[in-house]
């Protein structure tokens, strides 16, 4: 085990001479990998949808008559930050939802995604969340894991996107369908 520590040791070593080079001198990228410089696009829309409770939390909220799934409304505000020639493009995306009013509930969740779309529509993103209930309870947070795609759908493109919120009590999952308007 030490031998790979050390094995490891030396190729970083050797590695960081050249990422230093590399980063002081700017034509050191061939083209075809050099990212486009593109103005930011905003990929922003409605969502809408549901979320599953699974775990404690779904206990919980049987035992005090509520339903082990609750709806989802809101607004995902989505920027382009980089697209590359070939149509890959990273993404910072803030997903705000208002959940369970069908429950007489109101809770209110943000989460922040950093993420990746594939020039096919498919993505994935990973981010903290951080919810709050009309009850004034503690905050709850989570980590999000989520993927889906874009496809086009006449003039608009139509996400749709599956989002696993890992959290104390179990994971809750949630699944987002919307478009983007702009």
């Amino acid at each position: 085990m030490k031998n790979v520590i050390l094995l490891a040791a030396a190729a970083l070593a050797l590695a960081i001479p050249g990422t230093v080079s590399a980063q002081t001198s700017p034509g050191t990228i061939p083209d075809a990998l050099r990212a486009n410089v593109l103005p930011r696009q905003q990929l922003s829309g409605p969502r809408f949808g549901f979320t599953a409770f699974t775990g404690d939390i779904a206990d919980l909220r049987q035992s005090a008559g509520k339903g082990l799934f609750m709806s989802q409304f809101g607004w995902q505000f989505e920027t382009q930050l980089v697209s590359t020639n070939s149509g890959h493009q990273a993404l910072l995306e803030w997903v705000v939802l208002l959940g369970g009013v069908e429950q007489n509930e109101m809770n209110f969740g943000v989460s922040w995604l950093a993420g990746y779309r594939l020039p096919n529509g498919v993505e994935f993103g990973v981010g903290p969340n951080i919810g709050l209930r009309k009850d004034g309870g503690e905050p709850t947070t989570s980590m999000v894991v989520a993927g889906g795609a874009t496809v086009p759908f006449g003039e608009l493109y139509v996400p749709l996107n599956v989002a696993i919120a890992f959290a104390e009590g179990g994971p809750r999952i949630t699944t987002l369908l919307g478009w983007i308007a702009g």
